[in-house]
């Protein structure tokens, strides 16, 4: 899936056997690269990509949002009401900047999008018991300090509970936020990149989210 990591073509055809099994056209995908920023990108059209951005926001039908992941949390936004839907990159590093609250700022100022009426999917992402990093801890910031837990000298960072408690106190309905059970650290499954790195392996690949409306 990841034009980083593999020859062009063969991405090509790996992501259009993928959207295609999933009912969508390769012309009508599109995708975003990320750089852990805070950009926020509304689709009216079908756009060139891939787009240097964190979130993609449509109200268009028929145009699929395409996000790689491998740790992160491909988070998935989605008003029955405005018929809005909106694909975000939350990282460690977006949650420190409150992103994910940001993108629901937009879908309200911008699109009239109610906080309350949104439905959220929390796609497969690195679980806390998987996430550990050395003491003094970097980047830590109030965004995260209730989502850390020391033990055995080392740091464990809780991306999912940092998420759900920036969407709550935004006014997501809880029970309208849906996670993922899937463990990418442990996962053999699924890739990576916290696993990979640690264990010094070679290729750091990316699985792919896809968001449309029909």
């Amino acid at each position: 899936m990841n034009f980083k990591e593999s020859d062009e073509k063969e991405v090509i055809s790996n992501r259009a056997k993928f959207l295609e099994k999933n009912g969508i056209a390769y012309a009508d995908h599109v995708t975003m690269t990320c750089n852990h920023g805070e950009t926020i990108t509304l689709i009216t059209s079908h756009h060139l990509s891939p787009l240097q951005s964190e979130v993609l926001v449509t109200q268009q039908k028929n145009i699929a949002l395409f996000l790689l992941t491998a740790d992160c949390l491909p988070v998935s936004l989605y008003d029955p009401v405005t018929q809005t839907i909106a694909l975000a990159h939350i990282s460690r590093k977006t949650l420190v900047q409150k992103l994910v609250q940001k993108t629901v700022s937009f879908l309200y100022e911008e699109l009239g999008v109610e906080p309350q009426n949104l439905e959220v999917y929390i796609g497969p992402h690195i679980k806390k018991e998987s996430y550990a990093f050395a003491l003094p801890l970097q980047e830590q910031s109030a965004a995260l300090e209730n989502c850390i837990e020391i033990k055995d000298g080392l740091a464990y960072v809780d991306l999912e509970r940092a998420c759900c408690a920036q969407l709550i106190e935004r006014g997501i309905q809880a029970e309208n936020i849906a996670i993922s059970e899937i463990d990418t650290g442990t996962s053999r499954n699924h890739f990576s990149y916290y696993r990979m790195k640690k264990n010094r392996e070679q290729d750091t690949p990316r699985m792919a989210t896809t968001l449309m409306l029909t």
